[in-house]
């Protein structure tokens, strides 16, 4: 059986990183602008600051700043952001040393075969019962990832290194291990690569400024699927391969963003194919469940609603599917929560930490 985490932005957060938009977006009001078009582009976020709390959007209504044709400027703010964004998300990802909390990853990673014990009773055993009809099975787990940070990379590969194994279950006279399969970042990574852009034209306000020699090849650039589908990879049908084998999909650290339409109208389409499939939404922004639970059931379907207005179904279908749906504000990676450094690092102090792990690799080697 293949359980399939989608993980976001607030794996990272989780970690203790300050790896929101909101965040970088300090950090890139402090660098060099090398021309008057990037000075402009800085003056533009300071004016539209709340805006670029959902950067991928804001970047977008940005082109409506240029004239017809004027796509190549826009392109130069669209490479200096990504450019910067890489710097920031690196320097971060040097406040963590995965070798000091190696065990707590171990165990929080254990706590995955466990995704339903946070859920009542009748939907525990409806999550519990899925796992039963595949007992004669190993039970694979697959990482699809949405961030630019290697941090959970990194985690896995602990796990990988730690006999590769997140446990087991007996079925009859049969050993079944649960097993970590396949990874990847469908946006790319901070090494190379990178995809950060809006969904489809709609959310482009001028796309016309694309209307010059090669601008074809810069729009595409801020068009996901079209900018993977550039670096030939094949990222795409390869993490869709994925989600479509799998039997449960956990949603972690991840807001249901216009941006990713795509893959919330797979995640749709793929629970109506079989009454099998099951999807767990974590949203950590519930209120608390108390003992007056009205509010807490409340949230917990309007997130429901939320991710099926990305389909086009009935509400016939809706209601049918909506039972396969659910909804927890249980932190299962609670366990590494705030591991990074609680202090910011110097430039200085990221090249010496660099340096450090690197030497580190060389004497494993």
């Amino acid at each position: 059986m293949n359980i399939t985490f989608l993980i976001g932005n607030g794996f990272d957060k989780n970690l203790g990183l300050k790896t929101t938009y909101a965040d970088f977006i300090k950090y890139y009001q402090t660098t060099d602008a090398k021309s008057k078009v990037l000075e402009n582009f800085r003056k533009y976020i300071k004016d539209n600051e709340e805006l670029w709390c959902d950067a991928e959007i804001a970047l977008g209504q940005f082109t409506k700043e240029f004239e017809k044709g004027d796509g190549k400027s826009f392109t130069k703010c669209h490479q200096d952001f990504c450019e910067k964004l890489v710097q920031y998300l690196q320097k971060e990802e040097s406040r963590l040393s995965f070798n000091l909390f190696k065990e707590k990853i171990l165990s929080a990673f254990k706590n995955i075969t466990d995704i339903d014990k946070s859920f009542p009773t009748q939907e525990r055993n409806s999550i519990r019962t899925i796992f039963n009809n595949y007992r004669n099975e190993p039970y694979i787990f697959n990482f699809i990832c949405f961030n630019y940070t290697s941090t959970l990379d990194k985690c896995l590969e602990i796990v990988k290194d730690s006999k590769g194994l997140l446990g087991q279950h007996r079925y009859n006279t049969t050993i079944c291990n649960h097993l970590i399969e396949n990874y990847c970042h469908v946006h790319g990574t901070v090494e190379k690569e990178i995809v950060f852009a809006v969904h489809d034209e709609t959310q482009i306000a001028k796309p016309d400024i694309f209307d010059f020699k090669y601008g074809n090849i810069c729009k595409n650039f801020l068009i996901k699927q079209q900018a993977n589908a550039s670096y030939q990879e094949d990222t795409d049908n390869k993490a869709n391969s994925i989600l479509q084998n799998s039997t449960i999909i956990y949603i972690y650290g991840m807001s249901l963003g216009q941006t990713d339409t795509l893959w919330w109208n797979r995640i749709c389409i793929w629970l109506n194919k079989s009454e099998y499939h099951h999807l767990i939404i974590h949203n950590y922004d519930m209120p608390s469940k108390g003992v007056y639970q009205a509010n807490y059931q409340i949230a917990e379907r309007m997130k429901k609603d939320e991710l099926l207005s990305f389909s086009n179904y009935d509400d016939n279908i809706k209601e049918k599917i909506i039972k396969r749906i659910h909804v927890t504000n249980n932190n299962i990676f609670s366990e590494i929560s705030n591991v990074a450094d609680k202090k910011d690092l110097t430039i200085q102090q990221v090249v010496e930490k660099i340096d450090n792990i690197t030497q580190d690799k060389k004497k494993a080697i």
